[in-house]
């Protein structure tokens, strides 16, 4: 970058002299350009250093002073005007709102060729700006040397810029910000709540922003959108690792545009960006190496034989088997279950669960304390799989503690599964506590359906002439044989369930009246809908 100073020490200007707005002499000029029209503002971005000669400015007083307000208010950084051919110098009137403005007014003699003018300046500018910008990234560079974290990347690009920086995570959660100037309401939001505005988010998506990243991995520029809180212009980068969008890195316009050397300098802070977390990424993943093979280790039958040993490992990541955990078994993922251990792994440092991520065969497997939002693990789990790693569904262990309980409450976790597989398939989160007989019906193996007198009774009713008989049953008993709740549940008049529960007694022999009777019956119906 330039400054109006600095243009006119070139030699380039020489005989030309500021005689006006003194105090404007540090503007930035971005580039040079003639103007020849009396209506020289609309053809202007701000920024320029603007020459002209008199002829092609409005010949009347006020329009002549219109004329500069003008340029003055589009943000136009001086304006030169050729003396000693049309005019002799330049008028008071325009030199009294120059200085008033505190903007720079050049008389420039008419000897001197614009042409020549502006390439000189234009060429520096652009050496001025490019050895910018291999100093921003030397600056950046030396961070990564340093070994210092995004904080302080945030800190220095935004120094070194004089913009706003924010750098956020892939779910534009805030890993670092740093603010030089007022904010618009898109920042506040941010300030505030540690993360970008859904809304603003959901207009990138829509407005196809976020697509345009995703394919070409390189910053777009986005223009205003106050319908969204962004009420200054942004760069926004995103930060690629190995392929995948790990984050993104906001420039923020503090109230006037930016330039080629900021475009720039977002880049190279998005490569340092993308080198922290690399660095950062690669001791995670050797952290997440030697936690799946506790994890592997931990769920065999031998952990009983070291229990102090593997407590005092897990203690180390922030896990005490010697009070209660559970453990999360997740199936349905397509293998390898590599990179879905990594992403588990990521959202438990992310969301500061106390857990380690593992798997079992093809399975992917959470070791979670208890007291940690289960549920809420298991929603998250499921958003942040369903589709890129297949469609996940997850059981939840009961509470137990001590090394031996994983190898236990895996296997309960995955005799869930396949229960809630064969009972109730569309059930995707699964607590292994709610499931009750069924675990033991379904550990008992499918021999015991064949002890039962009532298995042929049920078959008869769940064959197709019969099939509301078998449901209307298997409602009756699940419901402990209120009929109330069943007619509700079913949602039938109560005399027609009176009617379907006399069917079921003369077809099975049983009297439902009876609690050992309807215990022994839905004992078997469980049975028959698990092994059948």
């Amino acid at each position: 970058m330039l400054t109006v100073g600095q243009a006119l020490d070139l030699e380039v200007f020489a005989g030309a002299r500021c005689i006006a707005g003194h105090t404007g002499l540090n503007r930035i000029i971005r580039w040079v350009h003639n103007v020849g029209v009396p209506d020289a503002a609309n053809w202007l971005n701000g920024g320029e250093l603007v020459l002209t000669t008199y002829i092609n400015m409005p010949q009347g007083r006020d329009e002549q002073v219109e004329y500069l307000r003008a340029v003055i208010d589009k943000g136009v950084a001086a304006l030169g005007l050729a003396v000693g051919r049309f005019v002799d110098a330049v008028p008071d009137y325009l030199c009294a709102l120059a200085d008033e403005k505190g903007f720079p007014l050049i008389a420039v003699p008419y000897q001197l060729l614009f042409v020549d003018i502006a390439q000189t300046i234009n060429k520096a500018i652009s050496q001025r700006d490019l050895r910018a910008a291999l100093d921003i990234h030397q600056q950046l560079t030396r961070l990564v040397m340093r070994d210092v974290g995004l904080d302080q990347l945030a800190v220095t690009l935004a120094t070194l810029i004089k913009q706003s920086v924010s750098i956020e995570n892939e779910r534009f959660e805030a890993y670092a910000n740093h603010n030089l100037a007022p904010v618009d309401e898109a920042r506040r939001y941010t300030q505030q709540q540690g993360r970008t505005d859904p809304r603003l988010v959901d207009a990138l998506e829509k407005r196809g922003y976020l697509a345009d990243i995703r394919r070409t991995m390189r910053p777009v520029m986005l223009p205003k959108m106050p319908d969204v809180g962004l009420e200054m212009e942004r760069i926004l980068a995103p930060i690629v690792v190995n392929g995948e969008i790990f984050g993104y890195v906001w420039i923020i316009a503090d109230g006037s545009p930016l330039s080629e050397l900021e475009q720039m300098a977002v880049e190279s802070g998005s490569t340092i960006a993308a080198l922290m977390l690399l660095r950062q990424e690669k001791t995670q993943r050797e952290e997440a190496v030697e936690r799946g093979d506790l994890v592997a280790r931990l769920l065999t039958s031998k952990a009983a034989e070291r229990e102090d040993w593997f407590a005092d490992r897990a203690l180390r990541y922030g896990l005490n088997l010697r009070v209660p955990y559970r453990v999360l078994v997740v199936d349905g993922l397509r293998p390898p279950l590599n990179r879905a251990v990594t992403r588990a792994a990521r959202l438990s440092e992310s969301f500061r669960w106390a857990a380690l991520a593992g798997q079992a065969a093809e399975q992917l497997v959470l070791i979670v304390q208890d007291g940690e939002p289960v549920d809420v693990i298991a929603a998250t789990l499921t958003q942040h799989m369903n589709g890129e790693f297949g469609l996940p569904r997850i059981a939840i262990s009961g509470p137990g503690r001590g090394a031996p309980w994983a190898a236990r409450a895996l296997s309960e976790g995955q005799d869930a599964l396949i229960i809630s597989t064969r009972l109730n398939p569309a059930d995707r989160i699964i607590f292994c506590e709610t499931l009750g007989f069924l675990l033991t019906l379904y550990r008992a193996g499918s021999d015991s359906l064949y002890s039962s007198s009532f298995s042929e009774a049920l078959r008869e009713l769940r064959n197709e002439e019969s099939a509301d008989l078998f449901h209307t049953l298997e409602v009756y008993l699940d419901l402990g044989g209120s009929g109330v709740a069943a007619a509700e549940a079913l949602h039938i008049h109560r005399s027609t369930l009176n009617y379907r529960l006399g069917r079921i007694t003369e077809l099975t022999g049983t009297d439902l009246g009876d609690p050992q009777q309807r215990v022994n019956l839905h004992t078997s119906l469980k049975l028959l809908r698990l092994f059948e």
